[in-house]
Parts: structure tokens; sequence; C-alpha cells
């Protein structure tokens, strides 16, 4: 063999190898979607996830959180973004993508789950519905992340039926929307990002979300009064493009999947410590918190009412997967309470 011939043969082995040796050690990067800031209780659960990742993955994985909706996406967006490769992963609100599948609805039924604790046992019986939605659909199930319980924020505590009639009222979901069309409301659903122009235009009056999402847009400058209703704690979750996901190594796949418990327990935590956090901050900044023991029985009775039809038609929506879930549901509950 010529000198010039072993040298270019040496050369394509020496080019092999390297990227052999680049690909065992490449770095996955997945940009990771937010709509909402840093400062909400998604970045901080966001926040605690890279930490941990960093910690248990070293370079393996990198993860750019995207917060505010940096990438041009809403949280509506994030299933199609995610699906399509787009964003390799993002943390949605579950509740806005009943559109796609019936059962993402579930965390927003009214009075469904009305503590903590409960909107635990539900994700823990809704979890394997939810992953073979996302499955189906080219992606993969990580994390939850609860949002506090949901109240009204509006110009007066809502003591009284009256207080909600014609109450134009920022809804998130289908199940708000329609519950507080049943309550006699005028309810508009608005995105996030369009609340505060909403407020300062005069497009709505109040908004249904939890204390911690009157503390992030300070609504104490828009609205006097936020009313305690436990009317839900709607779910996020992160998810992440299979493809992105497959990239990881089998070991980094593992660890990531053992690590989800902890993390769900962590947020949960969370979002307990939150509450009454953001109840002294509004307090502070002038707004009237109205607990849920000061709201007369008849109006709760009358959310109850209200809300029925909604849960009836989720139940006619999602079936027999539906029905299991509220029945794993019911089946933690009472092992909870031996």
């Amino acid at each position: 063999m010529h000198s010039g011939q072993s040298l270019t043969r040496i050369t394509a082995i020496g080019a092999i190898f390297a990227i052999m040796g680049g690909a065992a050690n490449a770095q996955v990067r997945w940009d990771l979607a937010d709509e909402y800031g840093a400062d909400a209780l998604t970045g901080k659960a966001v926040t605690n996830f890279v930490s941990l990742v960093e910690e248990r993955l070293g370079d393996e994985l990198e993860i750019s959180y995207q917060a505010g909706g940096a990438l041009g996406y809403n949280s509506a967006d994030h299933f199609d973004a995610v699906q399509d490769g787009a964003v390799p992963s993002a943390v949605t609100l579950l509740t806005q993508l009943g559109g796609i599948d019936p059962i993402f609805n579930l965390s927003s039924l009214p009075f469904i789950a009305q503590t903590p604790d409960d909107a635990y046992l539900l994700w823990k019986a809704a979890r394997p519905a939810y992953e073979e939605a996302f499955e189906q659909n080219g992606m993969k199930l990580l994390w939850a992340m609860p949002n506090p319980p949901s109240g009204i924020n509006a110009p007066q505590p809502i003591t009284s039926d009256e207080a909600l009639a014609g109450l134009r009222i920022r809804t998130y979901d289908v199940n708000g929307t329609q519950t507080m069309i049943n309550a006699g409301a005028a309810p508009l659903q608005v995105a996030w990002s369009d609340l505060i122009p909403q407020l300062s235009t005069g497009g709505i009056d109040a908004v249904l979300t939890s204390a911690d999402g009157a503390r992030q847009l300070s609504l104490w400058d828009y609205v006097s009064d936020f009313t305690e209703l436990n009317y839900a704690m709607g779910l996020f979750v992160m998810h992440v493009n299979q493809d992105s996901w497959d990239q990881l190594s089998d070991e980094a796949q593992t660890t990531l999947t053992e690590m989800i418990p902890e993390i769900d327990e962590a947020n949960w935590e969370l979002m307990e410590a939150s509450i009454q956090e953001s109840y002294d901050i509004m307090e502070e900044n002038g707004m009237i918190v109205t607990l849920d023991d000061a709201v007369p029985q008849e109006v709760f009775d009358m959310l109850q009412e209200a809300g029925a039809p909604v849960r009836e038609e989720w139940l006619a929506a999602t079936g027999e997967t539906g029905e299991q879930v509220l029945s794993r549901y019911e089946d933690l509950r009472s092992e909870s309470s031996d």
C-alpha cells in the first residue's frame, strides 16, 4: 500500500472514531416552553427540575427554560408544537387541551378535587390515561404541577348569587366557561398573556384564577377582592417530544423516570406553601381576601348545580375511560382515609 493511501485510510478511520466518540458524548439539549413567567409556580417547578437534572445527569441533558412565552407559543399551542418537534418540551395547562382529548378537562371539573391532597390523588388516578393520550401523539409525559385552588378576583366579594349575575369574568377553559354561564355570569375565555390588556380596556371585570395568579399579575391594580372558592386545581404537566426523549441514553431515561414521584411531591408542597403566601401579599397590597368559610353555603350550592352538567358532559365524552379514572380516584380517596 502506498504511503498516501495509508495516510488517507488512517485519516478516514480517525474521522469515524471522532464522530463516534462525539456521538457518545453528545449533549442533548431541550428548549422547555412555558407561557407563564419564571416567578410563577411553573417556573419554580422547572427551576427545581433543571437543578435535579444537572445533579443527576451531569452534561448529558441541557434544558434551556423559555419562560413567559419567549418562543411565541401560548399554552394552548404547546401540544402541537411539541408533537411536531418545533419545541422539544413544554409545561402546559392540561385543561386547554380538551379539544384534543376530553380526558384533559378532568382537573378543572368544578369541585371534583377541593383540597391539595385530593388533587394529588386525582393526578395519580388519571396519569395512565394522560400518558396514553400523549404517547398516541408522539410525546412522553413527565411530571405535574398543580395550580392552587381557583377563586374569583372581582370588584366585589362573591358572597351571593347576584354577585355573579352578568359578571364579565375571564375563564381559562371550556369547563369554567360553561359553569360560569350556568351560574349567570358572562364569561370570556382569555389566554394568560392577554389578561392585563383585557382588564385595562374593560373587556373583562373579573378573573377566575388562583391567588398565585392574582399575585403574578398584581390584580389588586384592577380589582379589589379575591374570593376563595376552591373551585378547581387545574393541572400543568411537562411533556417531551418522543424523538427528543429517544436521544437520551437508556440510563438517562431511567433516571428521569425515577425522579418523577420526587418532583411531583415537591411541586405539591410548593403549591400548598404558596396559598397563604399569596394571600399575605394580596392583603399587603390592599386586596380583600374572603375565605371560603365566609362564603354562604347557598353560593356553593348554586355553583355545584351550575357545574353538574359540565361533569356529566365530561363523563359522556370520555366514556369508559372517564368512569375508570373516577373509580380509581374514589378508591384512592377511600384508602387514604382508612
